[in-house]
Formats: structure tokens, C-alpha cells, sequence
């Protein structure tokens, strides 16, 4: 008995055994058996300068002549701006605008069509400074109504270069005069605004003849006479008029207009870029634009020609 009970007992560890190394196989088999290298990744990016610009649209309602419309009467999203995101790959250290104007003197016409609603864009980049017109387009008037002007204004002397007008902020309006050199020509000159606002309630400085006279100078090399002013308090503009006298520009955040770059116009307030070249928006990086239109008295009621603001943006 203790014999069969040995063999037995061999016989269940052998099978023991046996079962032992079935399931060892099987998990071999099974195993999963783990390698690894490694990749290197290079990218080399190229300088691209790109930008993106949001809203594509701002629309201000509710808001009448001599009105400031800002963020309380835009009304797709009571926006303040315009937000500029650097989608290239580059620093962009400089960014100016330009704005679209009216083709004719749109006022006294009656028609709101004539009037273009870019042409009374004003922008800063901080909320403390200056809104500056872009490249506000004036018209020459032919009679210079109640102000006293060193020369006579008229429709024939308008056509051979005296020019009178006025710079309209939104209630405020400053009259000016341009005196040619050269009969039909408005290539260089003089140049007087005055130092008082015209309001609602006040008519402002009414004679121009005791106001400082500035020298406009020929452009380089463009047909426009060039010089700078300060419009009351406010901030400084380079003034573009045209060889064939047919308007007034005041600009300032566009370094694409004339007297841009040119030692007439160097003080406009540190340029024509709105953002510090010491400050680039970095790839990714967002920079706000703020953004007012400043509706001039003397606008007809209704919807006013679209306007467009371009945006350009250099490294």
C-alpha cells in the first residue's frame, strides 16, 4: 500500500509539473515583447508675416451729428476696436491704417450716399491718448462765409489755389486757409487753422489772418504740398494737399500717405506707426486697436456709404 500510495504521489507531481510548464508556454506565448528607437523631428519655419483681423465688421447705430460713437452704440458686439493677431512667424514692430474718404464734397448735398463712414474713423492704442483720424479728407468751400481770410475766397479763386475749408472732429469744426505760390497750383504755399473751435454754442476764432502762418513745402517726389499742424490741443497732422488743389488731407497712423517719412511732417506726434517699434506683437500674440468714429455736424440722417479700414502690419 505505502508502494502505491508513493507511486501515486510521483505520478500527481509529475502531472503538477507538467501543468506548471503548459501555463508558463502559454503566457510566453502570449507575451508581448516591447522595443523602442527614436525619431528626431526638425522644423525650420519660414518668415512669413501674417495677420488677422476681428471684427471684420463694426456698425454704429443711434448716434447723430456731433455725436462720438464708440462701444455703447456699436452694435454687432458693443466692440471697443479691433483686435490684431500676429499669425506669421515673424515680430511685427510696426502697423499703420488707411481708410477710405469720399470722391466729392459730400456736404450741403443732402445725400447720405456721399458721405463715407471710414473717413470719419478716429483710432488710438491706448485709451488715455489722442483718437487721430487716419487720412480724414477735407473739401475746399467757396465762400468763407463770417471769417476774416488774407485772401478772397471764391469759386474762380478756389480753382487757381486759395483754399478755405474746415477740419470737422465730431462737435467741433477748425477753419483753415491755403494760399498758393504758383497760379493753379497747390504744391507749396501757406497754410493757416485756426486756434479755437467753432461749436454749437461758440464761433470760435473767426479770423485767420492773425494766426501763425506755415510753410507748405513741395513734396520731394510727389505732386503735393506738405506740412504739419496741430489742430487746437489735440494731436498733431500731416497735411497732404494735392498739386491740383481738388482736397485737404490730414493724416496721422499712415505711413503710406504723403509727407509720410519726410522732415515736414517728423513730429506727428512719434510717426505714423500706432505701436512702439520697442513693443513687437510676437507670432500668436494679440494687440488691440481702439476705435471711435467722430460724426461730423452737418450729416444727413440715414445710412451712410460703407466704409473700409485697412490695416497694414510690417516686421
Amino acid at each position: 500500500m505505502k508502494g502505491e500510495k508513493t507511486a501515486i504521489g510521483i505520478v500527481i507531481a509529475i502531472f503538477a509539473v507538467m501543468a506548471i510548464l503548459t501555463i508558463s508556454s502559454i503566457d510566453t506565448a502570449n507575451a508581448a515583447f516591447k522595443a523602442n528607437d527614436t525619431v528626431t523631428i526638425s522644423i525650420n519655419i519660414s518668415q512669413i508675416a501674417m495677420v488677422d483681423i476681428n471684427p471684420s465688421n463694426l456698425s454704429y447705430h443711434g448716434i447723430g451729428p456731433g455725436d462720438v460713437g464708440d462701444n455703447n452704440t456699436e452694435q454687432i458686439g458693443n466692440y471697443s476696436g479691433i483686435w490684431v493677431e500676429n499669425i506669421g512667424s515673424v515680430n511685427l514692430t510696426k502697423m499703420w491704417f488707411n481708410t477710405t474718404a469720399p470722391s466729392i464734397m459730400p456736404f450741403g448735398t443732402g445725400s447720405p450716399n456721399n458721405y463715407d463712414a471710414a473717413n470719419m474713423i478716429v483710432i488710438y492704442n491706448d485709451t488715455t491718448g489722442n483718437f487721430s483720424f487716419v487720412n480724414r479728407i477735407e473739401f475746399p468751400e467757396n465762400d468763407s462765409m463770417y471769417i476774416t481770410t488774407t485772401n478772397t475766397i471764391s469759386a474762380a479763386n478756389t480753382l487757381d489755389g486759395y483754399l478755405f475749408g474746415r477740419f470737422r472732429n465730431a462737435s467741433t469744426e477748425y477753419f483753415f486757409e491755403f494760399e498758393r505760390q504758383t497760379s493753379g497750383n497747390c504744391s507749396n504755399g501757406t497754410f493757416w487753422i485756426s486756434d479755437l473751435a467753432k461749436t454749437i454754442t461758440s464761433t470760435g476764432d473767426t479770423d485767420l489772418t492773425d494766426n501763425t502762418a506755415l510753410t507748405v513745402y513741395p513734396h520731394p517726389t510727389l505732386d503735393f504740398g506738405i506740412t504739419e499742424v496741430q489742430v487746437g490741443d489735440g494731436p498733431h497732422y500731416c497735411v497732404a494737399i494735392p498739386g491740383n488743389c481738388k482736397y485737404i488731407m490730414f493724416h496721422r497712423w499712415n505711413a503710406d500717405a504723403p509727407g509720410a517719412g519726410t522732415s515736414y511732417c517728423s513730429n506727428t506726434n512719434g510717426g505714423y506707426y500706432i505701436n512702439s517699434t520697442t513693443s513687437p506683437i510676437f507670432p500668436g500674440q494679440v494687440e488691440q486697436a481702439f476705435v471711435k468714429v467722430y460724426v461730423p455736424l452737418g450729416t444727413p440722417y440715414g445710412a451712410l456709404k460703407q466704409g473700409t479700414l485697412t490695416v497694414f502690419v510690417q516686421e
